[in-house]
């Protein structure tokens, strides 16, 4: 596959039907462009440019079935369905399905892509070798851990990823060539590491060991709802919301005495 070092496109998934994830959005997109602008602190190159134009992506969400879309696909979604999982099955099939066609978008246009989660606010400058590509090698995670004990990196600039799996999927960058491999490793067996499953635990070192990361992060998320994730205990402060906006009733993991939360230790049946 051959490399275009062109400046990447960016994307923030957005759900077109929820207003808060439109106003999160749109949050996101302005603060991008008070690093219109400027030199990278780590390099002294210029970096984030004004063609670097956030676009909406609409995501995939329950109404537009996406357990059956990746089937279709021929991705396997057994381990959606896993109980430790804490989420609500329909809306992660969704947010994977998000993720993939975003991939298979940055196949098609060849040039690198910026992912972002409509949660994510940009607080630093961007690289302009992240941008263009020329600064890593497949795909580099940006953004700062959305949850769990945050680790510092002992290094500064681009590394090898040292957690076992991403901590929130709010910004990373991948290239073609990197697309085409997670792409490729989503339609394996599920018992290979393949299928569908939370976009985080997909992207691991285990699978992906070329993964790499940029520190300081110069994205961050700053979570106000979810519409993944269910009642993970009493203490909860996101609003969970559905695909609308409104507020999900309803049986969840605290309520079933499920184990909480442990991604930042990693499942192992997951990844």
């Amino acid at each position: 596959m051959t490399r275009d070092h062109t400046q990447a496109e960016c994307y923030v998934i957005t759900i077109d039907t929820n207003p808060k994830s439109i106003q999160s959005a749109e949050r996101c997109i302005s603060s991008a462009k008070r690093f219109a602008t400027g030199q990278c602190p780590l390099c002294c190159e210029s970096t984030t440019s004004p063609d670097l134009d956030i676009n909406i992506f609409s995501a995939f969400t329950p109404r537009h079935d996406p357990l059956n879309l990746l089937q279709n696909k021929g991705i396997n979604t057994n381990k959606l369905h896993i109980s430790n999982n804490c989420s609500y099955v329909d809306a992660a099939a969704g947010c994977f399905l998000s993720h993939l066609t975003l991939w298979e978008k940055c196949i098609e246009i060849n040039k690198p892509i910026v992912i972002l989660e409509h949660d994510a606010i940009i607080k630093n400058q961007i690289p302009s070798n992240i941008l263009d590509g020329t600064g890593f090698n497949f795909v580099i995670n940006i953004g700062k851990p959305s949850y769990g004990n945050v680790k510092i990196p002992e290094f500064t600039g681009i590394n090898l990823f040292t957690l076992k799996h991403l901590i929130g999927t709010h910004a990373y960058v991948v290239k073609p060539d990197g697309a085409y491999l997670l792409i490729e490793q989503a339609k394996k067996d599920s018992h290979r590491g393949g299928g569908a499953k939370a976009v985080d635990m997909f992207l691991n070192k285990k699978k992906f060991p070329f993964l790499q990361e940029l520190y300081p992060w110069p994205v961050e998320a700053e979570p106000q709802f979810t519409t993944i994730q269910q009642p993970r205990n009493k203490y909860q402060r996101e609003l969970i919301l559905d695909e609308f906006g409104k507020v999900r009733t309803g049986v969840g993991c605290a309520d079933l005495n499920l184990p909480q939360h442990g991604f930042e230790n990693g499942f192992e049946d997951l990844l």
